[in-house]
């Protein structure tokens, strides 16, 4: 969508993320009807998507999250329309469509890999006859061919992406609490004000009569469910559960409110309204008069003008490093360019001062301060590592991330390294 030039910036780039948003919409009602919903309940989910906070959140922003949702519910409904055929019936389309949601889901994000290890439990217990079928190792077949250009990277970089997932998966942070402290997290993220249908009561028996195949639909994600919680319970034991990893549940957790509440669709719609207008002032907290302390978003505001300032003291380049690699992104995006094309987000490029004390992150993998320029900018802290490979370093000032309130967040320095040599070598950096 880049190359929409008759779109603003803005919209181009968040584009992808909104048609992502929409589909997964669809697909949750489509999945919502092969588990049986009746038309209440039907609605009811669609209007527990569209005002979700955390999937609306998703949706506003293009991150490997809102494609991860995509394809996560894609296969969840290859799944059930599976479960759906009857015996004589050819099932292979249904497993190719699986194994390709999959792959390309592995493309945004190897969590998907939950779907299928949640899924596996019921199809022991339940379907064991599934596994001599052809369709799961046709669907393994093409989800392995769509994810090539994900093993051949990895192959080229030492495995760069699986350590650095792996790299999750065990923290210094530990404790009991990480086991279940995301729960409530979820919840509150997720149906905010949807949770107050639990004083109501939700149902505990379901009154509407569903077909033997709609029942199996909804006995897999009950499994796949309780799968996801065991497994996020496990990984507390290991350290922090970041609130986008729990991501799997929320499709499922909606339909458990959708299928159970007692609330009519209009009743639903007011409450999703509500949750609407508190994302609303979350997102905009100084309209109604709050300051930076009271500002969740606060880490992500301004950037824009501080890297504009930056580039007004620092005048033009091809590099820039910094001290993170939350403010390097910013600076790629941000940086002013002349290019009128899609063009423009290839230049300038960047990386993080490498250092022992902090993880690999994907700027690593392209290796820029491995080369000498002319000329780069840095900003952040003074880097004497950066300092000692430059013929001159130039203090050029600070620049301010200021809030809309007018207070002054965060201050970082610019500097301009003339003559950048990468000798001597840069420190490896193998934490990921």
């Amino acid at each position: 969508t880049h190359g929409i030039e008759w779109l603003p910036q803005l919209v181009q780039v968040r584009l992808p993320a909104w048609i992502a948003w929409l589909l997964s919409g669809v697909l949750l009602v489509w999945l919502g009807r092969l588990a049986g919903f009746d038309q209440e309940a039907g609605r009811r989910l669609l209007i527990l998507f569209a005002t979700s906070p955390m999937i609306f959140a998703l949706g506003m922003v293009h991150t490997t999250d809102i494609w991860l949702l995509f394809f996560m519910l894609l296969a969840l409904c290859a799944f059930a329309s599976i479960l759906h055929c009857r015996p004589n019936q050819q099932t292979e389309l249904w497993w190719l469509l699986l194994g390709a949601s999959l792959g390309l889901g592995a493309l945004a994000k190897l969590s998907i890999a939950l779907v299928p290890l949640s899924i596996l439990p019921w199809v022991v217990i339940r379907s064991p006859r599934l596994i001599f079928t052809p369709g799961p190792y046709l669907g393994a077949l093409l989800c392995g061919f769509v994810m090539t250009p994900w093993i051949l990277w990895n192959l080229d970089h030492e495995f760069a992406h699986l350590s650095h997932e792996f790299g999750h998966v065990d923290s210094e942070n530990d404790s009991l609490w990480h086991t279940i402290d995301w729960i409530p997290i979820v919840l509150i993220s997720a149906i905010p004000v949807m949770l107050l249908s639990l004083f109501g009561g939700l149902k505990v028996k379901l009154d509407d009569l569903a077909n033997e195949r709609e029942e199996a639909v909804r006995d897999m994600l009950r499994y796949s469910f309780c799968a996801l919680i065991v497994l996020f319970v496990i990984k507390g034991f290991m350290g922090e559960v970041l609130l986008n990893w729990v991501l799997p549940l929320v499709p499922v957790l909606l339909m458990i409110f959708a299928m159970r509440m007692r609330w009519s669709p209009a009743n639903t719609l007011i409450a999703g309204t509500v949750q609407m207008g508190i994302l609303v002032a979350l997102i905009y907290p100084y309209a109604l008069g709050l300051s930076m302390n009271q500002d969740p978003f606060q880490k992500i505001r301004g950037w824009d003008r501080v890297v504009e300032a930056a580039a007004e003291r620092a005048g033009p380049t091809e590099v820039v490093t910094t001290d993170h690699y939350s403010t390097l992104a910013w600076a790629l995006y941000f940086w002013p360019s002349d290019i009128d094309h899609d063009r423009r987000y290839l230049s300038p490029t960047g990386q993080v001062i490498p250092s022992v004390t902090r993880r690999r992150n994907q700027y690593d993998n392209w290796d820029v301060l491995n080369r000498p320029y002319p000329s780069l900018v840095h900003i952040g802290q003074y880097s004497e590592q950066l300092a000692r490979r430059c013929l001159e370093f130039q203090d050029l000032g600070e620049v301010s991330q200021v809030m809309p309130d007018g207070t002054i967040r965060s201050t970082l320095n610019v500097f301009r390294c003339l003559g950048f040599s990468p000798d001597p070598p840069w420190p490896l950096v193998n934490s990921h």
